[in-house]
């Protein structure tokens, strides 16, 4: 490792480091993932104005009303993904529910056209793994950077475009919105916006679809979780914010020292790249217990979308995706059980997700209820 890293793996410490005015975000890490195209619009490599500004316009469309209005939708999208595979007895999780779900609805939130979504999917598993600290970690640059490269160029043109034609034709919905929003950065609105919705595609797709699918990874090794869901679709609320402390669809987190700080008793040099092993803290051994799988027993709070200035704006919204498909999952598919093998992942370290989760039913049910009531249960 080289010696500018240092690695944080218990709760306390990382709680302290997230909320360390002079921790500074992952994009202001040199050298942290390797060479890399342009990132300076992203919100997590801005300076705190801006960033703040940012922050504050995002926030319009991720508040607790427009995610409820958003409900209706899911639920039937759901609903629709569950009866895509019932006549076949068998799903693929994560091909099946959880991808398509995830891209339906960033799609909606940035004005994605659904012939787009396909290549946008490609490209956005070929850039997942620019957040994994190879570099800093081995001193080498990762493999597969050149077609990493390719991908992340061919999103950002494709974005850019985006937001151009939003440009010529505005419409009520967020890129419009950061293109309305006054000037205050040296970078042009539609670089600008362009950035920021690569980013919300970057920051929020993959990790939804980890949410997603392993939640329904953790029931199902878990039956008794799942009866109870399956009763009591207010549970769902505890099963998501337990499958996040237990498998945080974001491993570990980078932060950049700003100015040199202590935590536990580690001088922290200013310009140390700090390494966060969330996944590590969410499961502390000094807590008791924090190993297993207990929806609602009053474990470790999870820290799966940051904390302060920088938490997850998203959050809402993801929380929403995973709880609707976790309930109807629950609901609807009788006889749930591990068709073959075990669970295969992907090479990622930081977006740690499965590839594949095969689940053979009895029945995948009907949806009978209505998104009143699958509301009303929450």
């Amino acid at each position: 490792m080289n010696s500018s890293t240092v690695v944080f793996s218990s709760r306390a410490d990382c709680e302290a480091v997230l909320h360390a005015p002079a921790a500074g975000t992952f994009g202001a890490c040199p050298g942290m993932h390797g060479p890399a195209g342009d990132t300076a619009a992203f919100p997590g490599a801005l300076d705190p104005l801006e960033h703040t500004r940012l922050r504050r316009l995002l926030s319009h469309y991720f508040t607790p009303w427009v995610v409820r209005d958003l409900t209706p939708d899911l639920c039937d999208l759901v609903d629709d993904l569950l009866d895509s595979v019932a006549s076949r007895g068998r799903l693929e999780v994560v091909t099946d529910l959880a991808y398509p779900l995830a891209m339906a609805v960033i799609s909606r939130v940035l004005g994605i056209p659904e012939a787009d979504r396909g290549g946008l999917h490609r490209r956005a598993l070929a850039v997942s793994r620019a957040l994994d600290p190879h570099l800093a970690l081995t001193g080498e640059h990762p493999p597969g950077l050149d077609e990493r490269r390719a991908a992340g160029a061919e999103l950002d043109a494709y974005f850019e475009e985006l937001v151009l034609r939003r440009q010529a034709e505005p419409a009520d919905d967020l890129v419009s919105g950061l293109l309305a929003a006054p000037a205050e950065s040296s970078r042009t609105p539609v670089r600008d916006a362009a950035a920021v919705c690569r980013f919300l595609l970057d920051s929020g797709y993959e990790t939804t679809v980890n949410l997603i699918s392993g939640g329904i990874l953790a029931l199902l090794r878990d039956p008794v979780r799942l009866d109870a869901l399956r009763g009591d679709g207010g549970y769902a609320d505890q099963v998501v914010e337990d499958v996040l402390r237990m498998d945080p669809p974001v491993q570990l987190v980078h932060r950049h020292a700003t100015d040199t700080l202590e935590v536990g008793g580690t001088r922290v040099p200013r310009g140390t790249t700090m390494v966060l092993l969330l996944a590590a803290a969410h499961r502390d051994p000094g807590h008791p217990e924090s190993d297993a799988f207990a929806p609602g027993g009053g474990a470790l709070r999870h820290q799966a979308f940051g904390l302060g200035s920088h938490s997850c704006i998203g959050s809402p919204l993801a929380r929403l995706e995973a709880r609707l498909m976790l309930t109807r999952f629950a609901q609807r598919v009788a006889g749930a059980r591990f068709a073959t093998g075990t669970p295969t992942y992907r090479p990622n370290v930081t977006l740690r997700g499965l590839r594949a989760l095969w689940v053979d039913a009895d029945d995948f049910g009907s949806r009978a209820m209505s998104w009143q009531e699958v509301q009303s249960a929450q």
